[in-house]
């Protein structure tokens, strides 16, 4: 091969001697103003020729020394990945162990070669809040972030880290900068973020999240149960307007709630409350009977019984009760219900009758025997009074005419949410009398016809079988 070489670059030359000789002639070459120079037709074509081949192998050598730099780069990098392999094998050997010391250490080595690598500073970032070192976690955390702001796990990552660490306005400030841009839309994300906001009470901004949360799904169950908290966190959204004055801003909201689910109790009582402190009281009672009308739910009549009587038109509280009692004459406990009302209109020879007409139809509790007894000892009874007040200590005794109608608690004054299984919209009427096995079996979390619940679900940050 060397050989072939000198033998071309000797007949090169030669012909290049041949060309002097075929071309003796010049040219005048200026390379400056006022400066020229007389340079041989051939030499100035052998000259072009050098600078083309110059260039060509200029090009060619580049790509070569490029090709050999990306080349040592990808040796490296493969040097790199088996070292990063090996390590992360034996990290998951110790986990396997359950050996997180040792693993801590592992991965702190890791992080020391390879200071930006995510997977290695996230799972090492989880195994220190694991360890009860929420401080050093949020600094990995914090750390990893750098290389990926939109990586969910790192946002639920710094989440637990901050709420371990009791840093609860820190967490809801991440979610919060998650929540405002264009990507945060992930729903375990979104669901932390309203939990927070629902626990502080921050009711407006809850409601916007819920209302991006509820159009996240498609038909489904999971969909109607985010609609029923977006319905009841705009109550509470109402309630907090109403506990500030702002009336009309409470009006909106629960009309809001009402037009999303028409036979939301909570949300017609609230804005027949609103209406009421507007001093729209005919108005609030005309709610409150449509309300009635719409479910039948004798909470309506509580209130409404309420309300007509502290406005002194008990004219407004007699009719709807006898339009009830009409509809429904066999219902023990919409007829207690009015001889409690007649007792409070000093009808007492009315209530007298209705009680006695129920007197043994029903396991009644202590109350309707007071009352009964009560009722004899106005008409001067006094022997069947004994007997009434007799039968009502060995009765049951519960206190609060109000119950939830999924767990049962009692209450003397009527409220949106059960403080037992916060369930909105759950609270009714109680009959007065022993309901045999009536308290359905449900855990708070399920949505039930008429009331719905708003739990903290449990959102797994990040698992060490997937880190691994």
């Amino acid at each position: 091969m060397t050989r072939f070489l000198l033998l071309a670059l000797l007949l090169s030359l030669v012909f290049v001697v041949k060309l002097f000789e075929w071309n003796p002639g010049s040219v005048t070459f200026q390379y400056l103003p006022g400066h020229a120079v007389e340079i041989p037709e051939v030499a100035l074509f052998v000259l072009s020729l050098g600078l083309g081949a110059g260039f060509v192998m200029i090009v060619h050598g580049t790509g070569d020394f490029l090709r050999w730099l990306r080349n040592l780069d990808e040796a490296r990098e493969e040097k790199r990945e088996e070292k990063v392999t090996a390590l992360w094998k034996k990290v998951r050997e110790e986990l396997n162990r359950s050996h997180v010391p040792q693993a801590i250490s592992l991965l702190e080595r890791l992080v020391s070669l390879y200071p930006n690598h995510l997977e290695a500073l996230l799972l090492l970032g989880n195994l220190r809040r694991l360890t009860g070192d929420a401080t050093g976690a949020i600094r990995l955390h914090r750390r990893a972030r750098v290389f990926d702001e939109e990586d969910v796990r790192l946002v639920i990552a710094l989440c637990e880290d901050y709420r371990q660490a009791g840093r609860l306005d820190d967490e809801i400030a991440i979610l919060s900068e998650y929540f405002h841009k264009k990507e945060g839309r992930n729903i375990d994300v979104l669901g932390r973020y309203r939990d927070r906001l629902v626990s502080r009470q921050k009711w407006e901004e809850a409601l916007a999240v819920q209302s991006v949360l509820s159009r996240s799904f498609g038909k489904g169950e999971r969909r109607d149960l985010e609609v029923s908290y977006l319905v009841g966190i705009r109550y509470e959204t109402g309630r907090h307007h109403l506990e500030h004055a702002e009336t009309e801003l409470a009006r909106r909201s629960f009309r809001g709630a009402l037009k999303i689910d028409p036979l939301f109790s909570p949300a017609r009582i609230g804005l027949a409350e609103a209406q009421s402190r507007e001093g729209r009281v005919s108005e609030a009672l005309t709610t409150l009977e449509e309300g009635f009308q719409r479910d039948r739910d004798p909470v309506y009549l509580y209130l409404l019984e309420e309300m007509a009587l502290e406005a002194g038109s008990p004219e407004r509280i007699l009719t709807p009760f006898e339009r009830a009692v009409l509809s429904d004459p066999q219902n023990s406990s919409l007829l207690y219900a009015q001889a409690r009302l007649y007792d409070r209109l000093m009808m007492v020879d009315l209530a007298l009758d209705r009680l006695e007409s129920l007197e043994g139809r029903e396991n009644w509790e202590g109350e309707f025997y007071r009352l009964l007894g009560d009722l004899y000892l106005r008409n001067k009874d006094r022997v069947n009074a004994l007997e009434a007040f007799q039968k009502g200590a060995r009765a049951e005794n519960h206190p609060g005419r109000l119950y939830c109608r999924f767990c049962g608690q009692r209450y003397l004054q009527w409220t949106g949410k059960c403080l037992s299984c916060h369930r909105w919209g759950a609270l009714t009427l109680h009959p007065g009398y022993v309901q045999a096995h009536s308290i359905p079996d449900h855990p708070p979390e399920e949505r039930n016809a008429g009331g719905s619940s708003l739990s903290d679900p449990t959102i797994d940050a990040y698992s060490l079988g997937q880190s691994s």
